[in-house]
């Protein structure tokens, strides 16, 4: 099915089989429509699916995988245990974005909620910054070693950090890595390297975030030494922010264990949530109680996300380690302040990108590579602008922030295509890279700049060679009028938290009548209608679709594409259509 909105998507039904739906069906006692989403995500192991989880403090070590299944896990903690039995000087190295924050912050009230131990004799915390670059530097191990630090404990980082490890264990300073990146071929020489993602790793979870692997380590740490079970529903919050925020997967065909952490980190949130995330939802107008995946996505980690794109990130570190609140609210301003600052500087730089393509005549389809170069723009924002290219033409998008002698860079891609091998494929023009699939950053000399430009060329084109631009969609099934209604959504929200690898079912329905629409908002950019199917009218939201409005009134009759949204306003709970697209 085509798009009405978008001629670069299409839409297609989910095709099931029938009698898994049945088997789904008598297991979980519940409506086809749900049977049929559940078989999609979880096939045959509709068990994974926790459908409903009891967070209490004595099931969360059977609601989650073993810590002891990850490689060198017992390793760090034994070591843990000696340096807090012997008082020892411990470092804390983690990221600055919001992943490596959040796992930054549950070592440290990890190990601070150990009273009645002799405990770490100094315990001081560093998350980087964007001037050194990502992961452990020479910066971090000369404080470590001038200030007499016994062992360094990295987050979300340091499973690539071979020399800079090797180089502190040559002044006797122990390292525990804590990562979940992927692992260059041998493995840095550290006292314990905690990843999932290690070649001999047999762990259910592969996809775990910097945040979800520091917990499982500090949870065991806590088991062994029988303390801090209150402490876990803070540790809990701060795993749930740093799952959301890097975009793991919450389900993948061998575990739902992130989706379930992230709706556990998430009723804890709701229920008693740490200073930090209460100051913050006090500034941005969040509701206490009524925290959601979107709105720590959306609201909050692009908040503490600002930090470390035009100001300091330990200012985050310290919103979310602090329990005076007074503390809190200063910083949670000057977030609200910094990622002001950030919108502004982010519109502007977008503007002159912008500009700067427009005025050498740019033709997508002929260059297949959206490349611009800036001079000095802040290396903070050039991620978000590349997003926002790459999202515009649908083509993988570089930005770089040129300076007299060297530059740095930030590439955003489309599906199909590998960042990491694009960067790899063209790393002799490159002084150091990293990333993933979707996006990636390097280094690399001025005078590389054109050169380098005609390889990530040569790498698009011939990967687009085979690249689909359509974008397609999977709908789970098509609905009829009658069987909208409170307990499907029920249903449907029993598989929450919803984000990367677990999304918001979509459905569709068929041949259905406006009888009343309106462009609402302060732009009128949005579209409420309700339509029709003989007795049964639906209530519909559409957002950024109110331009859409003089088509859909030519069509007559029309197929939604939606998602089943709960409107409470005015205190009163009503089912309404989350409009996503229009298909003929």
């Amino acid at each position: 099915m085509k798009s009405l909105l978008s001629e670069n998507r299409v839409w297609s039904e989910n095709q099931f089989d029938e009698e898994l739906v049945d088997r789904t069906r008598k297991k979980l006692n519940c409506s086809k429509v749900f049977a049929k989403v559940v078989s999609r995500r979880y096939g045959e192991k509709v068990e994974n699916a926790s459908l409903s989880l009891d967070s209490s403090q004595s099931s969360l070590r059977d609601t989650f995988h073993s810590p002891e299944d990850l490689q060198d896990l017992t390793r760090a903690v034994d070591r843990l245990v000696k340096a807090i039995e012997q008082g020892e000087n411990v470092f804390i190295h983690g990221d600055f974005d919001v992943d490596g924050l959040s796992s930054s912050v549950l070592v440290y009230r990890g190990l601070k909620c150990l009273e009645g131990l002799p405990g770490p004799g100094k315990l001081k915390v560093d998350v980087g910054s964007r001037d050194y670059g990502h992961g452990i530097n020479r910066k971090v191990s000369a404080r470590l070693i001038d200030e007499g630090f016994d062992l360094l404990i990295t987050t979300d980082c340091g499973i690539k950090g071979i020399d800079e490890i090797d180089h502190l264990q040559n002044f006797g300073v122990d390292v525990i890595v804590t990562d979940h990146h992927e692992p260059s071929d041998s493995l840095p020489p550290a006292v314990a390297v905690v990843d999932p993602k290690r070649e001999d790793s047999s762990y259910p979870n592969p996809h775990l975030s910097g945040a979800g692997v520091a917990y499982k380590v500090m949870d065991n740490l806590l088991e062994k030494l029988g303390k801090g079970h209150e402490t876990r529903k803070d540790l809990l919050q701060l795993a749930a922010l740093g799952t959301i925020s890097d975009l793991v997967p919450l389900i993948t065909e061998s575990s739902d264990e992130n989706r379930r952490l992230v709706k556990v980190g998430i009723e804890y949130m709701n229920g008693n949530p740490i200073t930090g995330i209460s100051a913050l939802l006090g500034k941005i107008g969040g509701e206490k109680g009524k925290v959601k995946p979107e709105i720590v996505s959306y609201r909050i980690a692009p908040k503490l996300n600002s930090a470390n794109r035009v100001g300091d990130p330990q200012v985050s570190f310290m919103l979310l380690a602090t329990e005076d609140r007074n503390r809190a609210d200063h910083l949670a301003k000057t977030l609200i302040d910094y990622d002001r600052d950030r919108s502004r500087l982010q519109n502007r730089l977008i503007r002159t990108a912008t500009e700067k393509l427009k005025d050498r005549d740019f033709d997508p389809e002929a260059e297949g590579l959206v490349f611009v170069v800036g001079e000095e723009w802040n290396p903070g924002i050039i991620g978000l602008i590349a997003s926002r290219l790459s999202e515009r033409f649908n083509l993988p998008a570089v930005v770089l922030s040129k300076e007299r002698t060297k530059c740095r860079g930030s590439v955003r891609g489309v599906e199909g295509l590998s960042i990491v091998e694009g960067l790899s494929r063209c790393s002799n023009h490159l002084v150091k890279f990293g990333g993933h699939k979707m996006a990636g950053g390097f280094t690399a000399s001025s005078s590389e700049i054109i050169p380098l430009k005609n390889c990530l060329k040569e790498w698009a084109s011939s990967r687009l060679d085979n690249y689909e631009e359509v974008e397609k969609n999977i709908l789970e099934a098509r609905l009829n009028p009658v069987q909208v209604d409170k307990d499907l959504y029920r249903e449907v929200e029993n598989l929450s938290p919803f984000g990367k690898g677990n999304p918001r079912p979509k459905f569709w329905m068929e041949g259905l009548n406006m009888v009343g629409a309106r462009r609402v908002g302060n732009s009128k950019k949005h579209l409420k209608m309700k339509l029709a199917n003989n007795d049964e009218v639906l209530d519909c939201i559409g957002f950024g679709m109110g331009e859409s409005l003089p088509l859909l009134k030519e069509r007559g009759k029309i197929n939604p594409v939606f998602t089943l949204d709960l409107n409470d306003w005015g205190g009163s709970e009503k089912i309404q259509l989350k409009l996503e697209d229009f298909v003929s």
